[in-house]
């Protein structure tokens, strides 16, 4: 019992050293972790609101709409617009409109002869069995001027508050950069406490805690399917939450042995020489997690480290998967209405759908099942892209015609450090000066970016739109810069806080 209680002493003391380090050299990035965690548990636990059913008839058309109720809404409103008339084909259209809120849930050909009567407009919404707004509005017939109608009815009362638990989550979101650094530096100091004997009962106390901890995130990740890429070592290691859960198995599994062992476990200090010891080392660990926010991780382990290759990070390799083989299985219906069925199963790989059916016969129906057989391979780059404010144009080819570009990288305007955005734009108006290009990438809403260009008076250079998870894996600074040589090979990084001179860049460029 004292050789395993021995092993696994110095077992868990080295892994908790280690995840320790590890989240400790990159504190923002296991504070993002953090974050995404505490939304989901808040997104999880909101009320589950009714909803409001509106039923909308004219000239014999009827349409039903359902939606849910927001959590901030107080009012559910209906506005019915009737375009002007007009003459074609020998007949009279106008086309009529319900919105809700802006949202569109219905629209009407209205089609007459001159002089016609046209039917009225109904609009009835309830929640649950309660009617909330019932109205009709008379549409103007052809010799009419059209005109709008509205109605709105108070739905206040029927709204469910969130519990003390949701507000709770939103407002340790504030806090996840300080419990970042907390339940790093937690991890590691007991894996010294522990490897030195230090008060062993309290510290295998906390050991259990702490696995506990770590053990329901990923359970939670692996049953709901949320948070998928976690794991203690972060992007140096990274693991599904399935693979990172029974780790964290067998983990309590070597703690557990050390709790029923803690007899064999004798300080190698005495207590007071150990406080001192785990001092000092509390503020080498903070001190050193403190570095890592200020500039950058002291060991890069992102997709974009210096050295990296962007381009070839985002290709398929020969002989892996470049798509999902899936495996559907579709219901169709007898067109001649004797109520027969037939299935159908289409394979992505072969492209072919078993068994063939003629269609003039079969009508499709709906979708039975969905069977993902092999799943494709994804390349560790696989978000980088470029997109205009409109994001219906991706300019990623034109990036990698340039064989030197500098890249600035803001994954929110609004939380950018002012000091570095001056000097940017003197970076960009010399490196652009000398023929070269700059590139900015954000993830934030184009509102944002315009007010954000109008307030610093950028000119120098044009925004593009990215992805923000992506955008954040790219640099751990906002904003960030990169020198990108080889049309694709991350030369340098720099973060907000160590801009560099401009010939300190030209320097690196050559």
């Amino acid at each position: 019992m004292r050789f395993i209680v021995h092993f696994s002493r110095v077992l868990i003391g080295l892994l908790f050293i280690l995840s320790g380090l590890i989240k400790l050299n990159d504190p923002t990035g296991f504070s993002y972790k953090l974050d995404e965690y505490f939304t989901v548990f808040a997104d999880d636990l909101e009320s589950e609101q009714d909803s409001i059913a509106t039923t909308i008839s004219i000239d014999g058309n009827y349409k039903k709409s359902i939606r849910a109720i927001g959590k901030n809404d107080s009012a559910y409103s209906i506005t019915v617009s009737q375009s002007p008339w007009t003459y074609s084909d020998s007949v009279f259209s106008a086309t009529v409109n319900v919105f809700n809120s802006g949202s569109l849930l219905f629209t009407h050909r209205l089609v007459a002869d001159s002089g016609s009567a046209i039917s009225d407009l109904q609009v009835q919404s309830y929640i649950n069995d309660n009617d909330i707004l019932d109205f009709r509005t008379s549409l103007a017939p052809v010799e009419g001027k059209p005109s709008t109608a509205q109605s709105e009815a108070t739905i206040l009362e029927y709204v469910k508050p969130d519990s003390w638990a949701v507000g709770l989550f939103n407002w340790l979101r504030n806090y996840a950069l300080f419990m970042a650094i907390f339940v790093s530096w937690l991890e590691a100091i007991l894996g010294f406490a522990i490897l030195i004997g230090w008060q062993p009962k309290f510290t295998i106390w906390m050991l259990i805690l702490i696995t506990v901890f770590f053990g329901f995130l990923t359970l939670y990740s692996w049953v709901y399917d949320k948070v998928t890429d976690c794991g203690c070592f972060g992007d140096a290691l990274p693991m599904n939450p399935e693979e990172s859960f029974y780790k964290n198995v067998v983990i309590g599994v070597f703690v557990l042995l050390l709790w029923f062992g803690r007899k064999h476990i004798k300080p190698i200090f005495s207590n007071s020489f150990g406080v001192k010891v785990l001092t000092v080392l509390s503020l080498l660990l903070i001190g050193f997690s403190l570095y890592c926010k200020q500039y950058l991780p002291v060991v890069d382990f992102l997709h974009y480290s210096e050295g990296t290759d962007i381009r070839a990070g985002m290709q398929v390799p020969k002989g892996e998967r470049a798509s999902d083989h899936l495996q559907t299985t579709y219901l169709y219906s007898a067109k001649d209405g004797s109520g027969a069925t037939i299935h159908v199963v289409y394979d992505s790989d072969k492209n072919t759908f078993e068994p063939k059916i003629d269609y003039a016969k079969w009508s499709y129906d709906t979708v039975l099942e969905e069977k993902l057989l092999a799943k494709a391979y994804e390349p560790p780059i696989h978000d980088f892209a470029f997109y205009n404010a409109e994001q219906d144009n991706n300019y990623i080819d034109d990036f990698w015609l340039k064989e030197k570009k500098l890249l600035l990288v803001l994954h929110d305007v609004t939380k950018s450090n002012p000091k570095a955005i001056k000097a940017a734009r003197e970076i960009a108006k010399q490196w652009t000066a000398d023929g070269n290009e700059f590139w900015a990438l954000t993830a934030s809403p184009k509102e944002d970016v315009e007010v954000f260009r109008h307030e610093y008076q950028i000119s120098e250079f044009e925004f593009y739109y990215g992805d923000n998870t992506n955008l954040k894996s790219i640099i751990r600074s906002n904003p960030g810069l990169l020198l990108i040589t080889d049309t694709s090979v991350v030369k340098k990084v720099w973060p907000a806080t160590r801009l560099p001179k401009y010939k300190k860049i030209l320097k690196k460029s050559e």
